[in-house]
């Protein structure tokens, strides 16, 4: 992914070497592969990664293949080197003192920012990837939806192994850990998944497929019963201020700003969405665009918008898709955000 365009990067900034230290997600992000352990070595003319011999060494496009020779630091040691790119985001201070004796006569530049400038501008390779994921997590839910009228699944943590047994075998990883909260535990947005069981109110599912290392991330709302009026306008609130948002995405628009058009759309309740409006996704479930940042909507970003609304010890409401933004906004998590309702046998 975009090797020349760093390499160009290096050449322009006088750096004589890039250093990606495994689990530096850079390395995966130029080879598309994750190794289990790995050095990743560019400069403005070549590029080599070093792996043990527990992984396999494929042919990966304009990268050299090589295993750790014994001694590695003696072999890689190399007095004319005087500017060394690192990742500070990656780098643990241990091993910048060992990269200190190894080229003890450079200087070091984080190569950070670049980095992450890259990766946030998404290729069309990336986008069918991460659109493969969304396309699994998104049938995922589907399935569920016919599941569960069924009776067989009886607690959160049924819910949540039905639907990564979905992914698993549709050749993908999970993204994250699945979140099933049933009721009053909805109102924690990181709740942890646990034995609670199925009961009568709001059942939020927050999951993502991991396919080929690209991440999806989508949350639905499924009512066990039938909700009240009351209940069922949280929903149609919420599920309004989720789709004003996608609307309003454009070249240029703040993220911020469509923070607000949600709180807007939310009125008496915008003090109940205690967190933020989405973020970056990739090869990372989190990653830029960082909304709290004040970024942006550039030209191939893919991101999130997920409003909730949360009220402590009683219910909680989240709507979450991944987008795809060039030019106009693509939804990428497909699955149907009407609200089902389902009585539970």
């Amino acid at each position: 992914m975009r090797l020349r365009d760093f390499q160009s990067y290096l050449n322009q900034n006088q750096i004589d070497l890039a250093f990606l230290v495994h689990p530096d997600l850079a390395i995966t992000y130029f080879t598309q592969f994750k190794p289990s352990f790995a050095y990743l070595l560019i400069s403005s003319r070549y590029a080599s990664i070093y792996l043990t011999k527990l992984d396999p060494h494929s042919k990966i496009n304009s990268i050299k293949v090589e295993t750790f020779p014994k001694n590695w630091e003696e072999h890689l040691s190399d007095f004319k080197i005087k500017r060394v790119g690192i990742n500070i985001d990656s780098l643990t201070v241990k091993f910048l003192d060992k990269l200190k004796k190894i080229y003890p006569k450079a200087q070091f530049v984080d190569i950070s920012s670049k980095l992450k400038q890259l990766r946030e501008s998404k290729t069309s390779e990336e986008v069918q990837l991460i659109s493969k994921a969304c396309k699994i997590t998104s049938t995922a839910f589907s399935r569920l939806v016919d599941e569960l009228p069924l009776g067989r699944l009886k607690t959160e943590r049924d819910v949540s192994l039905f639907l990564e047994r979905h992914i698993k075998d549709n050749q993908a990883d999970l993204a994250f850990p699945t979140i099933v909260a049933m009721g009053k535990n909805a109102a924690i947005p990181h709740h942890i998944t646990s034995t609670q069981k199925l009961r009568r109110g709001f059942l939020v599912l927050d999951f993502g497929a991991c396919y080929n290392n690209y991440c999806a991330d989508m949350t639905r709302v499924i009512f066990l019963g039938q909700p009240t009026a009351k209940e069922k306008s949280f929903y149609d609130l919420l599920l309004a201020s989720q789709l004003q948002a996608v609307r309003e995405v454009a070249l240029g628009r703040n993220f911020l700003d469509l923070d607000q058009v949600v709180r807007a759309k939310l009125g008496k309740y915008s003090s109940h969405l205690i967190h933020s409006l989405g973020h970056g996704i990739g090869l990372e479930v989190h990653e830029d665009p960082s909304f709290g940042d004040g970024a942006a909507v550039k030209l191939n970003q893919t991101f999130t918008i997920e409003p909730g609304i949360y009220f402590p010890h009683k219910f909680g409401l989240r709507i979450e898709d991944t987008l795809h933004f060039d030019q106009k906004t693509k939804i990428l998590t497909t699955a149907t955000k009407d609200l089902f309702k389902i009585n539970l046998t």
